[in-house]
Formats: C-alpha cells, sequence, structure tokens
C-alpha cells in the first residue's frame, strides 16, 4: 500500500494525463450517442473517410494479406502500400469484438500511447512535468482527428514520437542502450507510415552531416550503427514496394492514382506549413549567434541540435520531389506531422527560453515573444480547423442519422449470404464505400477502390457498368464529378495543378518580360484529349450496355442495391433481377444467373 502511495505521489502529472486523455477519448463516443440517439444501428459516424475502416474489416474477415478491401478479386492480393497497423489494429476483431468496439478499443489503447509516448519526449525536452501535461493534451486535441482514425495515424504518432525520444537520446548520450533503441524505432517505422519511414532516413542522414561538421565521431559512429541496424530491420518494406512494382504490370498505373507526379517543383505546402519550421530554425539561429552565452551551454547547443535536425528532417521530406523528381502527396500529408511537431517544439523550447530570459538583451526578448506568439497562433488555428468538423454545430445530425438506415439492407445481407458477394449500388453513395466496413460483401465500383492494385482498364469498366442505368454523354464524362469516379487523382488534380505551379513561377521570375511566354494553365481534360472522352462514351454505348450481363457476370455481381430516393432511374428488373429486400429508403434485387 505505501508503494502504491509513493508512486501515486512520484507520478501524478502522468496519471493525471492517463485519466484526462481516457476522459477525452469518450467524447467521440459520447457525441455518437447523443447525436444519433433512437437512430443508432450500429453504423459510426462520418469521423473519417472510412477508407482504414475497410481495409481494416476485410482483415477482420480474414482476408490477411490486407490487398483491396472493395473489390472481391483483389481482396486476397497484395496491398499497394503496407500499413502495419492494419493487422495491430484487427486483433480486436479476431477476439470477436464487433468493429465498432473494436474501434473503440483501438482508440482508448492508442490514444494512451500516445500520450504516454509524447510525454516521455517532453520530458526528454527537460519540459517540467506539469508544462508536459498540458503540451501533451493540446496536441492530443489537434490531432485528435487523425488519431481517431484507424491504421493510419493513430498507429503512427506513438512510433513518431518514440523516433524524436530516441533522436534526443542519441545526441545526448551514444551508448550501446540509445544505439539499440534508436536502431529498432527506426526499423519500425518502415512498417507503418511511409511518410514515416522515409523523414526517419533523411533525419538520420542530416544527423551524420552534423556530426561530421562537428567532428563528433562517437555521435557518427552510432547515428551510422543506428541506421544500417534500422534499415535491415525495415528493408523488407522497400524491398516489397520494389518487387511489386516489378511483379506487378500494373502497379505504376496504382501509384499514378495515388498522385504520383513527376516533377521537381514541390508544392506551396514546403512554405504554408514548412515555412514554420524555417522561422524556428532562424529564430535558433538569432539565439545561437546573438546571446554568446547561449552558444556555451551545452543544454542549449543539445536543444537545438535536435530541434534543428528534426525540422531540417521534415522539410526536407516535405520538399523531397525537388531532388528525387517523383511528388506523391506530400504536401497533403506531411502537415500531419510538422504541426505536432510544431507544438512540442513550442513548449520545449518556449520553456527553455523562459528559464534563460535573464540573458537577454530588451530585443531579444520583444523578438522571443513575437515569434512565440506567432507560433502559437498557428498551431491554434491549425488545430481549431482540424477539429472543428468534428464538435458542436458544425456536426450534420441529419447524416449521422440519416446513415443509420443503410444498417437494414447490410443486415439481410450478411444474414443470408454466408460467402462474400459483391454488389452493384450507386458509387457516389454511401452504402459503396461503407458495405466493406459493416459486411463481408464487396461493391462494385467505389473511389477508394481504385486507390488501391487494380489496373487502370478495371477501373474505368467498373465505372462505366455502374452508369448502365444512366445516359452519359461526353459531356458528362468531361465533367469533374464524373472524371473524380474513374481517374485518380493524378489525372483529376495534380498533373495539371504541377503544370499550373510551374507557369506561375515562371511569371514570377519574368514579371518584368511581358513578352516572355510562360504556357497557358491547363485543364484536367485538356491534357487528357477530347479523345479519351469519345473512347470512353463509345466503349460505354457499344460494348458495356449491350453486353452488360457478360460484365456483371465477369465481376461476379449478385445484388444491385437501389437507393430510391438518389437512384430512381435505376431499373433492375429490366435485367432480370427479382425484388428480395424492401424498406422505406431501399431496395434490394437478386440478380439471376
Amino acid at each position: 500500500m505505501i508503494k502504491v502511495k509513493e508512486f501515486i505521489k512520484n507520478n501524478k502529472p502522468a496519471i493525471v494525463l492517463g485519466v484526462i486523455v481516457l476522459l477525452l477519448t469518450t467524447i467521440p463516443v459520447l457525441e455518437t450517442v447523443f447525436v444519433t440517439g433512437n437512430s443508432w444501428r450500429g453504423i459510426l459516424p462520418p469521423l473519417t473517410d472510412d477508407i482504414y475502416e475497410a481495409r481494416l474489416h476485410t482483415i477482420g474477415e480474414g482476408h490477411l494479406s490486407a490487398g483491396n478491401p472493395y473489390y472481391l478479386e483483389h481482396s486476397d492480393g497484395p496491398p499497394l502500400v503496407i500499413f502495419g497497423g492494419a493487422w495491430l489494429n484487427a486483433i480486436p476483431l479476431w477476439m470477436g469484438y464487433s468493429l465498432p468496439t473494436a474501434m473503440v478499443v483501438n482508440f482508448i489503447i492508442w490514444s494512451l500511447l500516445f500520450a504516454a509516448s509524447l510525454y516521455w519526449l517532453f520530458r526528454e525536452l527537460r519540459v517540467k512535468p506539469w508544462m508536459a501535461v498540458i503540451g501533451t493534451v493540446f496536441i492530443y486535441i489537434q490531432s485528435s482527428a487523425h488519431i481517431w482514425r484507424p491504421i493510419n495515424m493513430q498507429t503512427v504518432y506513438p512510433f513518431y514520437f518514440l523516433f524524436y525520444i530516441a533522436l534526443l537520446r542519441i545526441i545526448r548520450e551514444q551508448d550501446r542502450k540509445n544505439i539499440l533503441f534508436l536502431s529498432v524505432v527506426t526499423g519500425a517505422t518502415f512498417y507503418f507510415y511511409a511518410y514515416l519511414w522515409q523523414t526517419a532516413i533523411i533525419t538520420l542522414g542530416i544527423l551524420c552531416f552534423y556530426a561530421l561538421f562537428r567532428k563528433n565521431w562517437s555521435l557518427l559512429r552510432a547515428t551510422a550503427l543506428s541506421s544500417c541496424i534500422g534499415g535491415v530491420i525495415g528493408l523488407p518494406v522497400p524491398l516489397y514496394a520494389l518487387w511489386l512494382s516489378h511483379s506487378s504490370p500494373y502497379f505504376w498505373e496504382s501509384v499514378g492514382r495515388l498522385g504520383l507526379v513527376n516533377t521537381h517543383l514541390p508544392m506551396a505546402e514546403v512554405i504554408y506549413s514548412g515555412g514554420w519550421i524555417g522561422i524556428v530554425l532562424a529564430f535558433l539561429a538569432v539565439l545561437y549567434w546573438r546571446v554568446r552565452v547561449l552558444s556555451e551551454d551545452g543544454e542549449f547547443i543539445i536543444l537545438a541540435s535536435f530541434v534543428s535536425i528534426s525540422g531540417l528532417g521534415l522539410w526536407v521530406m516535405e520538399g523531397s520531389n525537388l531532388i528525387t523528381g517523383k511528388l506523391l502527396e506530400t504536401g497533403e500529408h506531411m502537415p500531419g506531422l510538422i504541426f505536432p511537431w510544431l507544438a512540442f517544439i513550442i513548449f520545449s523550447l518556449g520553456m527553455f527560453v523562459w528559464k534563460q530570459r535573464g540573458l537577454f538583451s530588451r530585443w531579444i526578448k520583444l523578438l522571443s515573444v513575437i515569434v512565440f506568439i506567432l507560433l502559437a497562433g498557428v498551431s491554434i488555428r491549425y488545430t481549431s480547423r482540424a477539429v472543428g468538423p468534428f464538435v458542436g454545430p458544425n456536426v450534420n445530425r441529419d447524416v449521422w442519422q440519416s446513415d443509420q438506415q443503410y444498417s437494414k439492407p447490410f443486415t439481410w445481407l450478411q444474414n443470408n449470404e454466408q460467402d462474400p458477394v459483391v454488389v452493384w449500388s450507386n458509387p457516389r453513395s454511401a452504402p459503396a464505400f461503407i458495405l466493406s466496413t459493416y459486411t463481408r460483401h464487396f461493391t462494385l465500383d467505389v473511389y477508394w477502390g481504385m486507390l488501391e492494385l487494380v489496373p487502370e482498364g478495371e477501373i474505368r469498366e467498373r465505372y462505366l457498368i455502374s452508369q448502365y442505368f444512366n445516359n452519359l454523354t461526353i459531356e458528362d464524362l468531361k465533367s469533374g464529378r464524373e472524371m473524380t469516379l474513374y481517374l485518380g487523382r493524378r489525372d483529376t488534380a495534380h498533373q495539371a495543378k504541377t503544370i499550373e505551379r510551374g507557369i506561375k513561377i515562371c511569371r514570377i521570375l519574368f514579371f518584368w518580360n511581358k513578352n516572355k511566354d510562360c504556357g497557358v494553365v491547363p485543364t484536367s481534360q485538356s491534357l487528357l484529349g477530347d479523345n479519351f472522352f469519345i473512347d470512353l462514351e463509345k466503349k460505354f454505348r457499344t460494348d458495356i450496355k449491350p453486353n452488360i450481363k457478360a460484365y456483371l457476370e465477369k465481376y461476379h455481381v449478385s445484388y444491385i442495391l437501389k437507393d430510391k430516393v438518389l437512384d430512381p432511374s435505376y431499373q433492375p428488373k429490366k435485367l432480370g433481377a427479382l425484388l428480395v429486400y424492401s424498406d422505406e429508403r431501399f431496395e434490394l434485387y437478386k440478380l439471376q444467373q
């Protein structure tokens, strides 16, 4: 009993943090109960984009390769990208929990791991315990929209913070334990998130250059050894990608649909989010050069080294296509790593500056206040934008409640089809997105399905089949609303935006030369060309429609789900389908074999 009291006394901040985080994890659950009320039927509210829930559920259903969670034909194939969190998050499902329960269990566990690893990082940065609690709670709230998403950032953040803990420890002391710690954490990053392990490798490379510049041979050896061991641990992941790129004839097509563009022009996000890293580094440089005492302060050197190396690692990663010529939505994904970094740097660097304020001149104090107000402001703004759509008046009560209606046809399918079947529904509708999340079954066509390993031709065939009851025209196919259903992110956005970015840069560089031809900003439609849409419409009219039954058989379609409100043009009986289920919203038809 005495030991328990002593433990509580010595770890009171950490215990309080754990209690706060546990309370915060109840918010999505309580909000779901409050908003859905008596309409609750087991369909989780749209707090995420559903793609990771579907992947999680299909693994729980026994498709252990984590292939395409939406298309039956590819469900047991190789995944396009390795997400180690998928298998970890599936453990509660294997233990017999329902999907909603598994989601909540995972959310609680990984929230606590998030808090524990971040609190540890704060303490390694010499932040006082209660300030570490405040900082951890703030960053948890800031990142809550990401933490709720299974597989992706939910499982990534603890390893992200662990990597920085290991990085800081190796900078402080290059003993065997720290080398092993950094090695294991670096290796683990490969299995959870491509942007994380690439950031880790870049960061370690910068650390090597730093050690070489400082002629710190002990740090150089420790970093090189940790990098080598970590690289060996994580090597299967890049080897898998290399194997897949050579073994699958449609690997590069699939990566293109994820948004891969060949360009050396970085996205503007390098300035919008990465620029804050630059401000932190500039502020550190001012402190180093203008406050001479700090240049000889060992703790400042360690802190400044850590901040500079970790910040540069993120910034270089965000603009890495400047060197590689391969841009794969780094601008969209890196802010999720940059802003938590910015927040814990504000707390740790702010506490150090406050403690050393007596060494500063008046203008350095003024500069410090301005910098920290600016950084705090942007961090708070990012937090409000990240969590805003999920709280208070921004929640669409009608959508949350109406989503529960999907459980009725889903339940019928679960009870009447014990083996996986394919269901044809409007690819723009919610049932197409969440069918694989709440049943063992698969869909004919849905946007998320194209972001997996699938041939380009098949994606377009699936789309055209799904439009059978509509009179598609070339103008329809050219509309942005339709293009997103059969073209990936490269062709619908990134390719045209990349060219536009180059034109804007050209105009800025040659603003004084009115005769300089920087080109015309293209559209996605103009880059594809008219013949692309003409051929697609022709295929729909002369191939898909006359041979619809053959195509339905090709993709093993067994049912047609009609939303009586949104899909009045659907006439499944014209295809010989029999009505097997009906409610106030949906009709389910079974196709005759």
